[in-house]
Protein backbone atom coordinates (compact mmCIF):
# COMPACT_ATOMS: atom_id res chain seq x y z
CA UNK A 1 0.00 0.00 0.00
CA UNK A 2 2.76 2.45 0.94
CA UNK A 3 4.80 1.68 -2.18
CA UNK A 4 1.75 2.49 -4.32
CA UNK A 5 1.23 5.78 -2.48
CA UNK A 6 4.93 6.53 -2.77
CA UNK A 7 4.82 5.99 -6.56
CA UNK A 8 1.86 8.35 -6.86
CA UNK A 9 3.54 11.03 -4.76
CA UNK A 10 6.63 10.83 -6.98
CA UNK A 11 4.42 11.59 -10.00
CA UNK A 12 3.31 14.91 -8.47
CA UNK A 13 5.10 17.77 -10.20
CA UNK A 14 4.78 21.52 -10.67
CA UNK A 15 2.02 21.02 -13.25
CA UNK A 16 -0.11 19.15 -10.70
CA UNK A 17 0.53 21.74 -8.00
CA UNK A 18 -0.31 24.57 -10.44
CA UNK A 19 -3.57 22.87 -11.48
CA UNK A 20 -4.49 22.21 -7.84
CA UNK A 21 -3.92 25.87 -6.95
CA UNK A 22 -5.97 27.09 -9.93
CA UNK A 23 -8.79 24.65 -9.17
CA UNK A 24 -8.74 25.64 -5.48
CA UNK A 25 -9.01 29.30 -6.48
CA UNK A 26 -11.94 28.50 -8.77
CA UNK A 27 -13.69 26.65 -5.94
CA UNK A 28 -13.03 29.50 -3.52
CA UNK A 29 -14.36 32.11 -5.94
CA UNK A 30 -17.29 29.98 -7.14
CA UNK A 31 -20.72 31.58 -6.97
CA UNK A 32 -22.63 29.35 -9.39
CA UNK A 33 -25.67 30.47 -11.31
CA UNK A 34 -27.92 27.80 -12.80
CA UNK A 35 -27.51 28.76 -16.47
CA UNK A 36 -23.70 28.89 -16.36
CA UNK A 37 -23.53 25.85 -14.11
CA UNK A 38 -25.56 23.75 -16.57
CA UNK A 39 -23.54 24.92 -19.58
CA UNK A 40 -20.29 24.22 -17.75
CA UNK A 41 -21.51 20.82 -16.59
CA UNK A 42 -22.21 19.94 -20.21
CA UNK A 43 -18.60 20.82 -21.14
CA UNK A 44 -17.26 18.81 -18.18
CA UNK A 45 -19.31 15.76 -19.18
CA UNK A 46 -18.23 15.99 -22.84
CA UNK A 47 -14.60 16.44 -21.77
CA UNK A 48 -14.68 13.41 -19.48
CA UNK A 49 -16.42 11.28 -22.13
CA UNK A 50 -13.62 12.16 -24.55
CA UNK A 51 -11.01 11.24 -21.93
CA UNK A 52 -12.74 7.92 -21.14
CA UNK A 53 -13.01 7.15 -24.86
CA UNK A 54 -9.33 7.99 -25.37
CA UNK A 55 -8.01 6.04 -22.37
CA UNK A 56 -9.85 2.93 -23.51
CA UNK A 57 -7.73 3.01 -26.68
CA UNK A 58 -4.37 4.29 -25.39
CA UNK A 59 -1.82 1.51 -24.94
CA UNK A 60 1.14 3.56 -23.74
CA UNK A 61 4.54 2.46 -25.01
CA UNK A 62 3.07 -0.71 -26.56
CA UNK A 63 1.75 0.49 -29.91
CA UNK A 64 0.98 3.69 -31.76
CA UNK A 65 -2.62 4.48 -30.87
CA UNK A 66 -4.58 5.49 -33.98
CA UNK A 67 -8.04 4.21 -33.05
CA UNK A 68 -11.05 5.81 -31.39
CA UNK A 69 -10.65 9.57 -30.91
CA UNK A 70 -7.00 9.26 -32.02
CA UNK A 71 -8.37 8.82 -35.56
CA UNK A 72 -9.45 12.47 -35.46
CA UNK A 73 -6.86 14.23 -33.25
CA UNK A 74 -3.46 13.24 -31.87
CA UNK A 75 -4.21 14.54 -28.38
CA UNK A 76 -7.81 13.76 -27.39
CA UNK A 77 -6.83 13.53 -23.71
CA UNK A 78 -5.75 17.18 -23.83
CA UNK A 79 -8.93 18.14 -25.68
CA UNK A 80 -10.97 16.46 -22.93
CA UNK A 81 -8.93 18.13 -20.19
CA UNK A 82 -9.32 21.53 -21.86
CA UNK A 83 -13.12 21.10 -22.05
CA UNK A 84 -13.22 20.04 -18.39
CA UNK A 85 -11.16 23.09 -17.44
CA UNK A 86 -13.51 25.41 -19.37
CA UNK A 87 -16.52 23.64 -17.92
CA UNK A 88 -15.43 24.07 -14.31
CA UNK A 89 -14.74 27.76 -14.87
CA UNK A 90 -18.20 28.19 -16.45
CA UNK A 91 -19.86 26.26 -13.62
CA UNK A 92 -18.33 28.62 -11.05
CA UNK A 93 -18.96 31.93 -12.79
CA UNK A 94 -21.46 34.72 -12.18
CA UNK A 95 -21.47 38.48 -12.63
CA UNK A 96 -19.64 39.22 -9.36
CA UNK A 97 -16.67 36.93 -9.97
CA UNK A 98 -16.44 36.89 -13.77
CA UNK A 99 -13.34 39.10 -13.84
CA UNK A 100 -11.37 36.88 -11.45
CA UNK A 101 -12.43 33.60 -13.01
CA UNK A 102 -11.74 34.94 -16.50
CA UNK A 103 -8.24 35.91 -15.35
CA UNK A 104 -7.67 32.43 -13.86
CA UNK A 105 -8.98 30.78 -17.00
CA UNK A 106 -6.77 33.03 -19.12
CA UNK A 107 -3.72 32.01 -17.05
CA UNK A 108 -4.64 28.35 -17.52
CA UNK A 109 -5.13 28.72 -21.26
CA UNK A 110 -1.90 30.68 -21.73
CA UNK A 111 0.05 28.16 -19.66
CA UNK A 112 -1.50 25.30 -21.59
CA UNK A 113 -0.97 26.80 -25.05
CA UNK A 114 2.43 28.43 -24.64
CA UNK A 115 4.20 26.14 -22.18
CA UNK A 116 2.63 22.72 -21.91
CA UNK A 117 1.62 22.10 -25.55
CA UNK A 118 4.99 22.98 -27.12
CA UNK A 119 6.87 21.08 -24.43
CA UNK A 120 4.77 17.91 -24.82
CA UNK A 121 4.79 18.20 -28.61
CA UNK A 122 8.57 18.35 -28.70
CA UNK A 123 9.21 15.56 -26.18
CA UNK A 124 6.38 13.23 -27.13
CA UNK A 125 6.72 13.76 -30.88
CA UNK A 126 10.44 12.95 -30.82
CA UNK A 127 9.86 9.86 -28.67
CA UNK A 128 7.05 8.55 -30.90
CA UNK A 129 9.04 9.22 -34.07
CA UNK A 130 12.00 7.32 -32.65
CA UNK A 131 9.84 4.41 -31.50
CA UNK A 132 7.44 4.08 -34.46
CA UNK A 133 9.37 5.72 -37.31
CA UNK A 134 7.54 6.23 -40.64
CA UNK A 135 4.25 4.97 -39.18
CA UNK A 136 4.22 7.86 -36.71
CA UNK A 137 5.50 10.32 -39.34
CA UNK A 138 2.50 9.48 -41.57
CA UNK A 139 0.10 9.72 -38.62
CA UNK A 140 1.65 13.03 -37.52
CA UNK A 141 1.32 14.45 -41.04
CA UNK A 142 -2.33 13.41 -41.47
CA UNK A 143 -3.91 13.95 -38.04
CA UNK A 144 -4.16 17.39 -36.38
CA UNK A 145 -3.09 17.90 -32.78
CA UNK A 146 -6.33 19.22 -31.22
CA UNK A 147 -9.02 20.31 -33.66
CA UNK A 148 -10.29 17.78 -36.22
CA UNK A 149 -9.89 19.00 -39.79
CA UNK A 150 -12.42 16.59 -41.19
CA UNK A 151 -14.98 14.05 -40.06
CA UNK A 152 -13.35 11.25 -42.02
CA UNK A 153 -11.14 9.30 -39.60
CA UNK A 154 -7.48 8.48 -40.17
CA UNK A 155 -7.08 4.98 -41.55
CA UNK A 156 -3.74 3.54 -40.53
CA UNK A 157 -2.27 0.55 -38.76
CA UNK A 158 -4.27 -0.20 -35.62
CA UNK A 159 -7.14 2.17 -36.40
CA UNK A 160 -9.61 -0.73 -36.23
CA UNK A 161 -9.03 -1.41 -32.49
CA UNK A 162 -12.04 -1.27 -30.19
CA UNK A 163 -12.40 0.48 -26.83
CA UNK A 164 -11.17 -1.81 -24.05
CA UNK A 165 -12.19 -1.80 -20.41
CA UNK A 166 -8.84 -3.40 -19.49
CA UNK A 167 -6.90 -0.66 -21.30
CA UNK A 168 -9.11 1.97 -19.65
CA UNK A 169 -8.36 0.48 -16.21
CA UNK A 170 -4.64 0.32 -16.97
CA UNK A 171 -4.60 4.06 -17.69
CA UNK A 172 -6.13 4.97 -14.29
CA UNK A 173 -8.74 7.26 -15.83
CA UNK A 174 -11.21 6.20 -13.14
CA UNK A 175 -9.19 8.31 -10.67
CA UNK A 176 -9.54 11.36 -12.92
CA UNK A 177 -13.25 10.65 -13.35
CA UNK A 178 -13.69 10.45 -9.57
CA UNK A 179 -11.84 13.78 -9.19
CA UNK A 180 -14.14 15.35 -11.79
CA UNK A 181 -17.21 13.99 -9.98
CA UNK A 182 -15.87 15.33 -6.66
CA UNK A 183 -15.30 18.76 -8.26
CA UNK A 184 -18.85 18.79 -9.64
CA UNK A 185 -20.25 17.83 -6.22
CA UNK A 186 -18.24 20.58 -4.51
CA UNK A 187 -19.41 23.18 -7.02
CA UNK A 188 -22.98 21.93 -6.61
CA UNK A 189 -22.64 22.40 -2.84
CA UNK A 190 -21.52 26.00 -3.47
CA UNK A 191 -25.16 26.80 -4.35
CA UNK A 192 -25.93 26.49 -0.64
CA UNK A 193 -22.62 27.33 1.04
Amino acid sequence: MFSRLNRRLKKINLKHIFLLLIFSAILYLARPQVIYFCAGLGLVIIGEIIRIWATGHLEKNKSLTTSGPYEFVKNPMYVGTFLIMLGFAAMAINCSNAYYLSALLGIQILGFLFYYVPYKRRIEGARLLEKFGPTYADYDKNVPDYIPRRLRPYQGPGSDKRWSKAVFAENNESQVALSVILGVLILTARFWI
